[in-house]
């Protein structure tokens, strides 16, 4: 699926070499796992989120563990493109072509919305796969006063009153959106959507009685969970969370659909040279390897899979057939 990368001559490798050099990239730099000799001086991290909102958080995270760690020696400015639901910063990316100093965050929403928006003409396949990083499970939360203890109470309740109950989350093409409409369709029933960009204000709902539940990250309701305002009641993933491993998966409770995992990893653009490429890839296999990013993912609920170049490719076309999976199961 993806752009099959082979051994350059070494005589364009030295071409590279000097055109790299000019463009921005140092000699002698920290590219830790990978044989490149570069650093990048100057580098635009792109997300497809708002300010506020999981993939802006995250890069900031990273960035910030990374520069902790000495991992890199400069801050990467955060470039937020937030149209059309990723498109807008895949588009983006894939118009930098051979630039070496902008790669981007991306999440499954990268392959959901290819398939589900009018108009996104942009795919994964015309981008590099740099690193795989992580895969983020999923729970369900409610409000501390909620008359649901399961899953199943909630779907049973959305039958009851179909299209009225709310479920909270981020853009309609993430993970949490279709999760939550696959499950709807296998029961026969469906409910609201509320869309927020920034997570503060999906919890907002929850807490002030705007929706009624909500699927994201561990880490996006453990404060609230600890406060007592909310209570984790599924686990909507394959794999119980970290986290919360008392809470039920989806599974558990007699739920066949397939779920789509929320990954997270980076891209690079279609044309990126090799040098760049593999200084990125080194990077990021020193970063998840550092005490800060361990100490962080344990905090987070986070599970480290480092997929680097074609086996990161090659990850994502698998999980693209899930989400046509999912999205025919939820009738999409």
């Amino acid at each position: 699926m993806f752009r099959t990368r082979k051994i350059r001559s070494a005589l364009i490798l030295v071409a590279l070499s000097v055109l790299v050099s000019a463009c921005g990239f140092d000699s002698g730099g920290s590219g830790g796992g990978s044989e490149s000799d570069f650093e990048s001086t100057s580098v635009e991290f792109l997300v497809h989120t708002g300010p506020g909102g999981g993939s802006d958080i995250f890069a900031r995270d990273l960035i910030e563990i990374m520069r902790q760690e000495e991992v890199i020696s400069e801050n990467w400015p955060v470039r937020n493109e937030e149209a059309g639901e990723g498109a807008g910063a895949m588009s983006y990316l894939a118009g930098q072509g051979d630039a070496t100093d902008t790669i981007s965050a991306m999440t499954t929403t990268w392959l959901t919305t290819p398939l589900t928006i009018e108009g996104a003409e942009i795919t994964i396949d015309e981008l590099t796969p740099i690193a795989g990083l992580i895969v983020e499970p999923e729970v369900m939360a409610v409000a501390a006063d909620s008359p649901y203890k399961s899953l199943s109470d909630f779907v049973d309740a959305a039958k009851e009153a179909p299209g009225e109950l709310v479920q909270a989350g981020g853009s309609t093409t993430e993970v949490g959106a279709l999760n939550g409409a696959s499950i709807a369709a296998e029961a026969g029933t469906d409910w609201q959507f509320l869309s927020f960009e920034e997570v503060g204000q999906r919890i907002a709902a929850l807490l002030n009685g705007d929706a009624d539940m909500m699927f994201g990250s561990a880490s996006d309701f453990a404060a609230q969970v600890d406060a007592g305002k909310l209570k984790i009641i599924a686990a909507i993933s394959p794999e119980p969370s970290p986290i919360f491993p008392d809470a039920p998966t989806a599974a558990d409770e007699g739920f066949e659909t397939t779920l789509v995992p929320q990954v997270r990893g980076i891209m690079g653009p279609p044309d990126i040279p090799e040098e760049a490429l593999e200084y990125y890839q080194g990077v990021f296999e020193r970063a998840l390897e550092t005490d800060g990013w361990k100490e962080y993912a344990e905090r987070n609920g986070l599970v480290t899979e480092l997929r680097l170049g074609d086996k990161w490719g090659d990850f994502l076309s698998q999980q693209n057939e899930v989400v046509k999976e999912a999205l025919k199961g939820a009738d999409l």
